[in-house]
């Protein structure tokens, strides 16, 4: 499978270039970009081997397999939607589009074309995440009562990167947030019942965090979604943490938390950085009194690398697409949620 880019993204190395060095069968074949010389200057430090001075010019190349779609979350529904068009199947970063109407334009495409979207949380394709949920439906906490996730990242890219951008679609929920929502999506269909945000710029989350209630099931759920905290941390889990659902900075003293909490009558689960299961103590399920009663250390293969795999299998065998446009529209429909809940405007695609 030939690989092209669109764009010389941060995240290529991490989210392609590098596992695509641990797949079977995958090349990273291609990058354009919208600065020539930058695609250029990305090609030679990775090793790719063609250069396109634009995202036309690689779709219309009959040396591209597939498109990998690393652009700004404004435009992930045009660029994903023309590399349909053009035959090419699509592994796009999430947010999967700008909102949710997007995101059924997308899908009735992939429809239309009957060709593999598949939205890039790679974390859902690492072995742990199946096994996370196999616990919660097997009853290892019991009735379900609560999901907690908190994702929260440090500021790596400055005042002027595209994720504090309105004009781009950019703000933490779009980013830190989808994940958590994505995550609390695993254990069943939600409802947004309040949310607050804290701006960075006007309609910019910087920080958000979000109450919801399971559909089919008499549990809640909430998100804490950051690129910056400070203050006094809140351990997620803790009856006494009631700032953590409510936005209080003071919950905040760290520059990375990724876990999701899953409280039940019997006990609860802790997953341990499920974004980087390598990187985690991996999962924890404890009694009621906080005694262990299992621990699993995740396996050590980097989601991005699984990631890769299953949309190679997709593509080439029928194989199962753990992120379907029809998973995607229903997370972008939260995401919409949780904004219009907070008093902020929903994100708009160019």
């Amino acid at each position: 499978m030939r690989l092209g880019m669109l764009g010389a993204a941060w995240i290529g190395p991490m989210g392609l270039i590098e596992p695509a060095k641990e797949v079977e069968g995958v090349e990273v074949t291609a990058v354009a970009a919208r600065d020539p010389q930058r695609a250029r200057d990305y090609a030679t430090e990775h090793g790719i081997p063609l250069v396109f001075d634009c995202y036309d010019a690689l779709l219309a190349s009959n040396e591209i397999d597939a498109v990998y779609n690393p652009l700004p979350n404004s435009h992930h529904a045009r660029w994903t939607i023309a590399a349909l068009e053009s035959g090419k199947p699509v592994l796009l970063e999430k947010p999967f589009t700008a909102n949710a109407d997007e995101a059924r334009r997308v899908a009735g495409a992939a429809e239309q074309t009957g060709l593999v979207v598949m939205e890039a949380y790679h974390w859902r394709f690492h072995p742990q995440a199946d096994r996370a949920i196999d616990l919660v439906a097997e009853g290892a906490v019991g009735e379900v009562a609560h999901v907690e996730a908190a994702m929260v990242f440090p500021s790596m890219h400055g005042p002027d990167d595209i994720r504090y951008r309105y004009d781009l679609a950019g703000g933490a929920l779009m980013d830190t947030g989808s994940y958590a929502l994505s995550n609390l999506r695993a254990f069943g269909e939600l409802d947004v019942l309040r949310a607050e945000a804290e701006e960075m710029a006007p309609d910019v989350d910087v920080r958000m965090t979000a109450e919801l209630r399971y559909r089919d099931a008499e549990a809640t759920a909430s998100i804490t979604s950051a690129f910056t905290g400070t203050g006094q941390k809140a351990e997620l889990g803790d009856p006494d943490a009631d700032d953590l659902n409510a936005g209080d900075p003071a919950a905040f003293d760290f520059e990375f938390q990724a876990e999701v909490v899953v409280t039940g009558s019997k006990g609860r689960l802790h997953i341990d950085n499920p974004l980087a299961p390598m990187w985690g103590s991996g999962l924890t399920v404890s009694d009621q009194d906080g005694a262990t009663v299992l621990h699993e250390a995740a396996e050590q293969v980097a989601t991005y690398t699984c990631q890769l795999r299953a949309f190679k299998a997709c593509v080439e065998d029928g194989g199962p697409n753990l992120y379907p446009p029809s998973e995607s529209i229903k997370t972008m429909e939260l995401v919409d949620a949780v904004y219009r809940a907070a008093g902020l405007p929903v994100r708009v695609g160019i």
